[in-house]
């Protein structure tokens, strides 16, 4: 083997331990070369090493699962009519914490390119987010700019952002979390794997030319984010989004032709990694020749080239005979194309510059390959030091109006039409995605009637006092949002963001999580398809590291068998009635009210039952395809009142409703119980909505009706819908234009 002389030892972030298991596996010395990609191949990000133990306890399996967790770069579901949907969730929260507008828009296209590679046309984009405090001017710079990297690349790449999320604490000061949720669509039997298999299949490099990009120390693949210093990237080729377009392209072509045996993107872990993760699939073994790969820079290293992480590349399996096709759709395309490797039966992954061997190493031994290193980290679950709202114990609020004035003044509560307004809707289809706001956003599938109802979810609040207990009442709540949409929910893509997982406290939070969404996917009966985590998501309070609130957002995709059952949250009539499914309590813990108006920010998760939630989502399926229901919108994020301020305001209609005598009436203007839903029923329906109710035996309650244009509560009115809509839609506007 050639001798490799390399004197970046500090890129080696291998502990002592597991430099001497390298030397076991090779049965000799490593060169430095080997060490390096050992290193990529074993960090968090390609492994999961700190996580991967607990990961495999989730439920993966389902009758309508095609491709599990952990198979391929992405899941996919069957959705019916030889439709397979493909999606994953990602996280790019690093990046953004440094540069906020490349990261977001970056992070778009790491999750697009994934499902992309997989077969599937992107069809749309979710994302959640989460910033610092309000206060601080550094949460509105990074808010701001981050929106306009999402809508750059929305804009560039011409498929739209649908639906999302965005909260802000302190929890999340300096270390915002970005997650991003890409769908597709391919048909299911042509779903392609990223594998290379079949001895003396042809291994081509297809996309942008390898350059010397995020090789040192970028702090784009950075696993601990410390003192970073961040170096030049090529900002133009990084925003150009024109060869993800030509790649679609591309990939659609390899997909009708039947040309290719298998795809993968190359990512952070650069070619070595992608050439690692196909033959871990294919269980044989590839030969990878350096001098042969197209450079846009010139004297690179063969080190160079085999981790360099230039955008816009993928790697292609193909039988020799389909060179000529493979060859021909790129060069339409105007993609540089070139042979560089070949699949061989040894079981290693060799890497040759010219005829020399730089470095060789077992396929199965690196990224998830199945001897990959896996950690059983320590944990301690440390029960939280938080409140258990008593309401009975405060003092009633003098005046409500006043309380609804404070809470639209938080920008949590506040609309994020802002934001919203950023995006292009002119991307979207003619449909009820764009005349009415929905629990869900829609996809429409051509060629069938079916369509898809996506979502992403998880209240920091909830997650702040009882890790499990949040997260279950996360999957619950992007259940509750596909049904309310008229969807049935079909599977889950999760995106972990978490802080350091070495210190016991933040694994415990971490083990707890996996445990809350492994029991509610079972009760609910959906399986996790695909996901990440991310860890080291932290910042420094007073001299101290804190992490991050724990945040397993939950991508949700469902489907809706027919395009009659779309569902939206506005109210559409005046004199409908407006009737809540489910019951009011006397519960304040973890809501908008808790921590605006009683200054109570730490409390434990609302009142959370997972029978009522399984009954209630099934009467509102029933509802919703009995057509007994003109609007349905769940009751979630500052409560009732901003439950039915947000059906009134699409089309300005007002509300006249009266408290359930029986609870607080903060509790029931503001309280954030779970398993409840909102719905306007027309008046000649109005009988045989209750007559159905009344069958369920499940509770519910008439709250009042619709009105022309004013708010009222117990006959108190809250202002003209149009002037309190100016306020809640313009509150984030006014809050950045502050800095």
């Amino acid at each position: 083997m050639a001798s490799y002389d390399n004197r970046k030892m500090e890129n080696i972030s291998l502990s002592t331990a597991e430099q001497e298991k390298v030397k076991e596996i090779l049965k000799r010395e490593p060169n430095r070369l080997e060490l390096e990609i050992f290193s990529k191949l074993w960090s968090e990000h390609a492994t999961y090493k700190n996580s991967l133990k607990w990961l495999k306890t989730l439920p993966t399996k389902g009758d309508n699962v095609l491709v599990e967790a952990g198979e391929e770069s992405a899941g996919a579901v069957d959705i019916g009519d030889g439709i397979a949907c493909v999606f994953k969730v990602e996280s790019h929260n690093h990046p953004c914490a440094i540069q906020p507008r490349l990261g977001a828009s970056t992070g778009l296209r790491v999750v697009t390119r994934d499902i992309m590679a997989m077969g599937a046309r992107p069809v749309a984009f979710l994302d959640s987010l989460r910033f610092g405090d309000g206060k601080r001017d550094t949460a509105r710079w990074l808010f701001e700019e981050v929106a306009v990297g999402l809508s750059e690349f929305e804009k560039g790449f011409k498929v739209p952002v649908i639906a999302g999320e965005v909260f802000f604490d302190r929890g999340f000061n300096s270390s915002p979390i970005v997650n991003n949720m890409a769908v597709g669509v391919v048909p299911k039997d042509k779903l392609v794997r990223g594998i290379a298999e079949g001895v003396g299949n042809k291994i081509a490099i297809v996309g942008a030319l390898t350059g010397n990009d995020g090789i040192d120390n970028d702090a784009f693949t950075a696993d601990v984010v410390n003192n970073i210093e961040t170096k030049p990237v090529i900002l133009d080729q990084m925003m150009d989004v024109s060869i993800e377009t030509r790649l679609l392209s591309v990939i659609g072509k390899f997909v009708d032709t039947n040309c290719v045996v298998g795809i993968q993107t190359i990512g952070d872990q650069g070619l070595v990694g992608a050439a690692a993760e196909m033959t871990q699939r294919g269980k044989t073994g590839m030969k990878i020749y350096t001098d042969k790969v197209l450079c846009r820079d010139k004297g690179l290293t063969a080190r160079e080239i085999l981790l360099s992480e230039t955008w816009g590349r993928i790697l292609v399996c193909f039988k020799p005979e389909d060179e000529p096709i493979i060859e021909k759709i790129a060069k339409v395309d105007e993609l540089p194309f070139a042979v560089i490797g070949e699949v061989a039966d040894s079981g290693m992954l060799s890497c040759f510059d010219g005829d020399n061997v730089v470095a060789e190493i077992p396929f199965d031994f690196v990224g998830l390959g199945e001897k990959a290193p896996v950690y059983e980290r320590d944990y301690k679950v440390v029960k939280k030091d938080v409140v258990d709202i008593d309401i009975e114990s405060y003092p009633e609020p003098d005046h409500y109006p006043d309380v609804v004035k404070l809470m639209i003044n938080s920008i949590n509560v506040a609309s994020k039409k802002w934001l919203c307004d950023m995006f292009d809707n002119t991307l979207r289809k003619e449909s009820s995605n764009r005349k009415y706001p929905s629990d869900a956003g829609f996809i429409e599938i051509e060629g069938s009637d079916k369509s898809l109802a996506v979502t992403m979810d998880c209240n920091p609040n909830y997650m702040k006092g009882d890790p499990n207990l949040g997260t279950q009442i996360a999957v619950a709540e992007a259940m509750r949002n596909i049904v309310c949409a008229g969807g049935v929910p079909s599977s889950i893509s999760d995106c972990l963001n978490f802080g350091n997982p070495h210190n016991s406290e933040v694994y415990g939070d971490f083990v707890e999580t996996i445990k809350g969404l492994t029991h509610a996917c079972k009760y609910f009966n959906v399986p996790v398809v695909s996901g990440n985590v991310s860890f080291y998501n932290q910042h420094s309070v007073e001299g101290q590291v804190k992490a991050v609130i724990p945040s397993p957002v939950i991508g949700m995709v469902g489907v809706v068998e027919n395009k009659k059952h779309y569902t939206t949250v506005s109210f559409k009539h005046k004199g409908d009635m407006i009737f809540i499914v489910g019951k009011s309590r006397n519960d304040v813990n973890s809501s908008e009210y808790a921590v605006n108006y009683l200054r109570i920010p730490e409390s434990v998760p609302p009142y959370y039952d997972e029978e009522e939630e399984k009954e209630l989502q099934g009467i509102v399926k029933d509802l919703i395809n009995n057509g007994l229901v003109r609007s349905v919108h769940d009751v979630s994020n500052g409560g009732l009142f901003f439950t039915m301020l947000e059906c009134a305001i699409p089309l300005e209609f007002g509300f006249d409703v009266t408290s359930d005598a029986e609870i607080r009436k903060e509790a029931f203007l503001f309280g954030e119980a779970q398993g409840r839903v909102v719905v306007s029923v027309s008046p000649e329906k109005q009988d045989d909505f209750v007559d159905f109710m009344v069958d369920t035996g499940f509770p519910f309650s008439i709250l009042g009706h619709v009105t022309k244009g004013e708010l009222r509560v117990d006959d108190e009115s809250y202002g003209d819908v149009r002037d309190i809509k100016k306020m809640f839609e313009g509150r984030i506007k006014q809050w950045l234009e502050q800095k």
